[in-house]
């Protein structure tokens, strides 16, 4: 008996036939990933909560993350050209009032304003404190109320602090740093800032020199430039060079500032406090302060959480991820 062998069939004979969609795979897999979550329902909501619970800090840090960093960038827009101070191993040391007369001597130099900044407690909130010249404070503190500030104990305070603090016009206050001084609250201001409105305190300098300290002195020098004067950086390093006996002068340009903000503000907008007055040690220990406490006190939490979840709802909606046929 022999057996049948297959016709040959040339491949031209073959019948035309239609690829598949290339979609219609994950089209058929969408569904189906669909219909496994209706059916499950509990699982499925227990897992958008947690996604939800775990996410939504994390976004909202992002989006005040990115408000400071506009913020910031508006702020520097405004701001100077030049900052200058003493250098103390990599930071901002202050620096005395005599060097802005050899800084205003430099051609295409406009102006050199001094500034103190730094933070204090007042009344129990930690504040930002801006001494600067009454004449000098920024355009964009607009006074809403009262006057700006011109003798010496007057102060103006953001709307916001105000109103937490629960001060108004005419209020007195002293500061710790400071306890034989009082200051009267003589304006209110607001700021497009809202970093400022709730966070800024401002002072004539003299008032603010004194409060930290450094009588004679200034954290920063401000140097306002005519376009087209970038050796003016090259000419301040020469007078530091020149100097002996000081501690070399740290100049930073607002470009400068601007490219490592930004790089910063992907590691944390918290880097950015040292324009409020902080310096980088300080801002290192209070973040890792911040994560031990967090840590301390999450802990604990999570373990209490955790076993009144056992005990007394008996792991509802979450034993049946990990024992199986469990209802």
């Amino acid at each position: 008996m022999s057996m049948a062998k297959n016709p040959f069939i040339h491949a031209d004979s073959l019948p035309n036939r239609e690829p598949a969609p290339i979609f219609s795979k994950h089209k058929a897999l969408l569904f189906n990933a669909i219909k496994c979550l209706l059916r499950n329902p509990v699982r499925s909501i227990v897992v958008i909560l947690c996604l939800t619970a775990l996410l939504c800090p994390f976004v909202a840090a992002i989006a005040i993350c990115e408000g400071i960093k506009s913020q910031f960038a508006s702020v520097l827009e405004e701001g100077c050209d030049v900052y200058v101070a003493r250098d103390n191993y990599g930071s901002n040391a202050p620096i005395e009032l005599e060097m802005m007369e050899k800084l205003r001597g430099i051609q295409g130099v406009t102006k050199v304003v001094p500034r103190v900044t730094g933070r204090t407690y007042v009344k129990g909130k930690f504040m930002a404190v801006l001494g600067i010249p009454s004449q000098r404070a920024p355009s964009s503190v607009q006074i809403i109320k009262g006057r700006p500030s011109k003798a010496k104990g007057e102060v103006i305070l953001g709307w916001r602090a105000a109103e937490y603090l629960n001060l108004s016009l005419g209020s007195q206050f002293t500061i710790k740093r400071s306890l034989y001084q009082d200051f009267r609250i003589v304006g209110l201001f607001h700021s497009p800032f809202n970093i400022w409105n709730a966070d800024l305190l401002v002072m004539n300098f003299e008032d603010a020199s004194d409060l930290f300290g450094i009588r004679g002195e200034a954290t920063d020098l401000l140097v306002y430039t005519r376009p087209g004067y970038e050796q003016i950086v090259d000419i301040i390093i020469q007078i530091s060079e020149e100097e002996s006996g000081r501690p070399p002068l740290r100049v930073q340009t607002k470009d400068l500032i601007d490219r490592y903000s930004k790089r910063g503000f992907n590691i944390k907008a918290g880097v950015f406090a040292g324009f409020l007055g902080w310096q980088t040690p300080e801002v290192l220990e209070m973040i890792a302060l911040e994560n031990l406490i967090l840590g301390l006190i999450s802990v604990p939490c999570i373990v209490l959480t955790a076993t009144g979840w056992i005990h007394i709802f008996n792991g509802a909606a979450i034993s049946k991820f990990f024992i199986a046929n469990l209802g």
